[in-house]
Parts: C-alpha cells; sequence; structure tokens
C-alpha cells in the first residue's frame, strides 16, 4: 500500500513538473471535460486547405498511433469561412462510406503537393475515382443531410470552444493548444500526452 502512494505521489510530482515547463503551451478553456463519450477524446479541428493543418498531420498521426484503449482522436474539418464547406463535405462523406482513412493523408497531399485544390465536386470525382472509390456512392453521401448534420455540429463545437483558426486541437474539452503554442512538433507531441495524462489521473 505505502509502495502504491509513493508511485502515485512520484507521477504526481512529474505530471506537475512538467505542467510548469510546458505552462504557456497550452491555456484551460473549460473545467469540465467533453459530454460526448466516457474515453478521453482529442478533438482535431482542421481544414485540408490550410498548410499548417497539412504539416501537423504527421504528428497528429503519430499522437493517434501511440494513445492508449482510453483515448482517442476525433477529427472535425469546420467549415469557419464559407469557402472552406466543400472540403467540409469531402471528408465527411468519406467518413460515411468508410473510406476516409484511406484517402484522408491523399487528399492533403493532392491540394499541397499537386496543387490540385479540390474545391468542385467535379475535382472531387476525378480525384476519387483515381483512388477506387465508389463516386455515385460519394455523390449521393456529399449532399446526403447526414453530411449537413456533421457539419453543423462540427461549427457548433467550434463556436463552444470559441475557435476561430486551424489547426487547432482541444484535449477532452478542457485544453486547447496548436502549432502556434509551440516551438516543435515534437513539443506538441509532449504537451498533448502530458494533458491526456492529466486527465488520466484526474490532475
Amino acid at each position: 500500500m505505502l509502495k502504491i502512494k509513493f508511485t502515485f505521489l512520484a507521477l504526481f510530482l512529474i505530471l506537475i513538473s512538467s505542467s510548469n515547463v510546458f505552462a504557456q503551451k497550452y491555456v484551460q478553456i473549460s473545467t469540465e471535460k467533453q459530454q460526448e463519450s466516457k474515453d478521453i477524446i482529442i478533438y482535431e479541428f482542421f481544414w485540408y486547405g490550410c498548410p499548417h493543418c497539412y504539416n501537423i498531420e504527421p504528428t497528429m498521426d503519430r499522437i493517434e498511433a501511440d494513445l492508449e484503449k482510453d483515448t482517442r482522436v476525433v477529427k472535425l474539418p469546420v467549415a469557419l469561412r464559407d469557402s472552406w464547406i466543400p472540403h467540409a463535405k469531402l471528408y465527411y462523406a468519406l467518413k460515411q462510406m468508410d473510406k476516409i482513412d484511406l484517402v484522408h493523408n491523399l487528399i492533403f497531399e493532392e491540394i499541397h503537393l499537386e496543387d490540385n485544390r479540390l474545391n468542385t465536386e467535379q475535382q472531387m470525382i476525378d480525384f476519387l475515382g483515381k483512388h477506387g472509390i465508389d463516386t455515385d456512392k460519394f455523390i449521393e453521401k456529399y449532399n446526403s443531410f447526414g453530411t449537413e448534420a456533421r457539419i453543423k455540429k462540427a461549427s457548433n463545437l467550434a463556436k463552444q470552444y470559441q475557435i476561430d483558426s486551424v489547426p487547432t486541437i482541444i484535449i477532452n474539452g478542457k485544453f486547447l493548444t496548436s502549432g502556434s503554442y509551440v516551438s516543435s512538433y515534437d513539443e506538441l507531441y509532449s504537451v498533448v500526452n502530458l494533458l491526456v495524462e492529466r486527465e488520466r489521473n484526474g490532475l
């Protein structure tokens, strides 16, 4: 019993020390956790057309790959401007088709490496067809009520967390950070994991 108490105390001291080191690398936006799930949720607000979102995605992939079973990443393509809506529809249509994992990173590469902005349905259809996606089903989902509802939900969350730029990362509804808060992607990885540990241990 004494050993368990000592271990917990040691962990607490390490987390408090780390919190002080990273104190300026995030902000606490709420004292209440998100209500979507009992799991710890990492919300990633992004836009496919954003170069910073493209650059941060490998770090988000690394974070997601290293998560424990009680934590998950929820990607939220948010339309902070009307011109962002087509990309949000692109993501949610593919998400409903269970195809987003196949082409998510390819979409970023198509936009930022191939300079194909994928701003129109036809550009999306041509691109997705090359990657074996059922384009008829895509068009159906792209213009569906389900896609519209998902975009509205993401917009409401963005308003709730007062998000006005991307990429922005929200940890469990309580902490906000992004690439602009840190000096490197390795530091972002550390900050997100620190905040996840704080939530996991109720600190």
